[in-house]
């Protein structure tokens, strides 16, 4: 995983990435539990605590590899400007985190009063005056310029850093081309890619069989532009977007169908609704409010776009393929669809699983292997979720009679939406088996 060399920073050591600050928070409460006079069985750890905390120290190692000593409450001050609007505009910006006057660093305006960066409303307000090659400049605890950083950076040095505000809530860390840490909403985790290209390309294959490479590369590039929008957008793809968008009139304007430009595709979303397109990437109607009835199947937790979407495929959408993109980036593809696997794999796994509760006792290795199946359970026939079933039963009785302590079991049933179109033939090319 990418890692900041340099591990002493004001003669203090500081991690190299934000998985080894999580290490070392939770070996130091599981120290702080072994240190009790009396210590329990179970370590009473809040996992969203362990990670904010971790947060922390890696943002001030950071903090203090750009100069600043004793730095604290950066992560509070990003996590508080990347959720405070101004003026109804959603946080957009970056920061350049270095100390005054280092020589890789431009300062175009200099504040004679510096922007502490506790103050939310203020901060916010001042990250309002950034753009393209135009940032907040840092030090840790003020703003105290606006500028950028030189090409000429030499990353070896670590001592620049880059805080990207990228939507409502969500910031992440970068260092030169690196992003090191992403928080969505306090929530702090490793940045990964919204979306990638060979995931979606088998959503659409599965979703429309009979699409073309093109067809795929044209539907990528749309989702692409849709991830550059500055606001949250949906599309909808339909096998017959045409009919589609005359149905859904006058919730919808349609269009002759066309491949939309990136300038077009810009302009035409900047409405509210969702662009309708046909699975060969051309635009047949902008501005569609989606209908449905509620199924049940919504999430509270999430917006109005996702269970819209979630509302319209249970309906008369049902066969298309919706791309929702919310305004903090975050990218769903809906109707799920697990990857095709090999049935052999399948079997094996289960297999494995059921000679390992036959007597066991190295309840290690079960664990190992029940995982492994955990992996796999959508594609269980009902033959195989009774075996897997009364293999964890199995072995949850032998724990119980030998150590007195269970796991709670939950039976599983096979999945209602698998079918034999997610193996893979013997001897043909496909996704590899999820992951354990």
């Amino acid at each position: 995983m990418p890692r900041l060399r340099t591990t002493l920073a004001d003669g203090l050591g500081v991690p190299g990435n934000f998985p080894e600050a999580v290490i070392d928070d939770v070996l130091r409460a599981a120290s702080h539990e072994l240190d009790r006079v009396h210590p329990g069985s179970l370590i009473g750890l809040d996992a969203g605590a362990v990670l904010r905390s971790a947060a922390d120290t890696f943002i001030n190692g950071c903090a203090s590899r750009a100069g600043q000593k004793f730095p604290h409450g950066l992560r509070d001050a990003c996590d508080a400007v990347s959720a405070q609007t101004y003026e109804g505009r959603a946080s957009l910006g970056s920061v350049v985190l270095a100390p005054q006057g280092h020589p890789d660093v431009a300062c175009e305006v200099t504040f004679e009063h510096d922007v502490p960066v506790g103050v939310p409303r203020s901060f916010r307000k001042a990250l309002e005056m950034t753009g393209p090659g135009f940032e907040l400049l840092c030090d840790g605890r003020t703003v105290y310029g606006i500028g950028r950083m030189l090409e000429g950076y030499a990353p070896a040095t670590e001592e620049v850093f880059e805080i990207k505000v990228v939507g409502n809530g969500a910031w992440e860390l970068w260092h030169a081309d690196t992003p090191f840490l992403r928080v969505d909403n306090g929530e702090p985790s490793l940045p990964r890619d919204v979306i990638d290209v060979e995931t979606f390309a088998h959503a659409v294959n599965r979703v429309f069989p009979d699409a073309l490479s093109e067809h795929v590369d044209a539907l990528w590039g749309m989702t692409q532009a849709c991830v550059r929008q500055q606001h949250g957008t949906m599309l909808v793809v339909h096998p017959d977007a045409r009919r589609e968008g005359e149905r859904l009139l006058p919730q919808a304007y349609t269009i002759e169908p066309t491949h939309l430009g990136a300038h077009a595709f810009d302009a035409l979303t900047k409405i509210d609704g969702a662009v309708l397109v046909s699975p060969d990437g051309k635009c047949h109607a902008v501005g569609v409010i989606l209908d449905g009835a509620a199924t049940g199947t919504g999430d509270i937790s999430r917006g109005a776009r996702y269970n819209s979407a979630i509302r319209y495929l249970a309906g008369r959408g049902k066969g298309s393929m919706v791309i929702i993109v919310s305004e903090d980036g975050r990218v769903d593809i809906l109707p799920h669809v697990a990857r095709r696997v090999r049935r052999a794999s399948v079997e094996r796994a289960v297999a494995q699983l059921v000679r390992a509760a036959d007597g066991t006792t190295d309840y290690e290795k079960f664990s190992r292997l029940d995982s492994r199946a955990a992996a796999l359970e959508f594609y269980f026939d009902a033959e195989q979720c009774e075996a897997v079933n009364e293999a964890r039963e199995s072995v949850e009785q032998q724990r119980w009679a030998e150590e007195r302590v269970r796991m709670q079991v939950v039976p599983i049933a096979p999945h209602p939406a698998m079918d034999d179109s997610y193996f893979i033939s013997p001897g043909a090319e496909g996704p590899p088996a999820p992951p354990n």
